[in-house]
């Protein structure tokens, strides 16, 4: 049983890795059978996921500040505080999950690199989107341990000192 009571618990490594290598698993396979009758990726495609990534930097570090109570921080409520917790924590699993779709496309394209134009045009966006979904995953990450009280003792049932 957790000592921190009911409430949601901090996104292990496992609970990334499930989704990156489903997903990952999938593109790649979808793609190795419909890749010639999609159109061309454009370069705007991880843009909403770096800007999302920006925000939740910049709110990671609000919360962090309004939860260790420092002194130039404006108070936050707990519902807000909770609320970025959840969105940081839905960030990190879908910013996988992007990753894994990331790296399927690139697994399929790396080998067509040399020789097709289209599959050196996508393999960049590929690179451009794997970069901000990680970025994302960070991002999430750090937002969600954010609203962690550091003087709340509270931990994962694993990192319980004994």
């Amino acid at each position: 049983m957790s000592d921190r009571g009911p409430g949601m618990q901090r996104t292990h490594w496992t609970e990334l890795a499930v989704p990156l290598v489903v997903i990952a698993i999938t593109v790649y396979a979808l793609l190795r059978f419909s890749y010639d009758s999609l159109p061309r990726l454009q370069f705007l495609v991880p843009a909403p996921l770096a800007a999302l990534a920006v925000a939740e930097l910049i709110a990671a570090r609000r919360v962090r500040a309004a939860v260790r109570h420092d002194p130039d921080a404006k108070p936050m409520a707990a519902i807000v505080i909770a609320r970025c917790v959840a969105l940081g924590k839905a960030s990190s699993l879908v910013g996988s999950g992007v990753v894994g779709g990331s790296l399927g496309l690139l697994a399929r394209l790396l080998p067509d690199v040399p020789n097709v134009d289209a599959a050196a045009h996508d393999a960049r966006v590929g690179v451009l989107l794997l970069l901000a979904s990680a970025l994302l995953v960070a991002a999430g990450l750090l937002l969600e341990r954010a609203g962690i009280d550091p003087n709340s003792g509270a931990q994962r049932p694993d990192e319980r000192a004994y």
